[in-house]
């Protein structure tokens, strides 16, 4: 997968969030993720990994047509396996989403 290493701006204002929501396991901190993904029970790794998967999935409308080809080729285990390394390299309490999404903004 094409990610940059990341140092993160993970803390966007909340005005970069404004007038949306995150539902599900994005909302949850990197010490939750990576607890989860470590010893969790199987369906909450499943949560885990369907957020991944529909996160990255909409972010394939959103961008160029390249990034949808890299996701693709990527797959779901790796791009999920990568978002555990970066939430493990984020500040403990920063929100799965955030990181993620600057995975995303950072993704060429």
């Amino acid at each position: 997968m094409k990610c940059v290493s990341l140092l993160l701006p993970l803390f966007l204002p909340a005005r970069a969030i404004a007038g949306g929501y995150v539902l599900g396991a994005g909302h949850r901190p990197c010490k939750e993720v990576i607890r989860a993904h470590e010893e969790g029970p199987p369906g909450e790794k499943g949560e885990l990994f369907g957020w991944f998967m529909g996160f990255w999935s909409a972010a394939t409308f959103q961008r160029e047509t390249g990034f949808a080809d890299i996701v693709e080729s990527a797959g779901g285990n790796r791009i999920a396996e990568a978002s555990v390394v970066e939430c493990r390299r984020a500040p403990a309490d920063t929100l799965l989403f955030r990181v993620t999404q600057s995975m995303i903004d950072n993704t060429r």
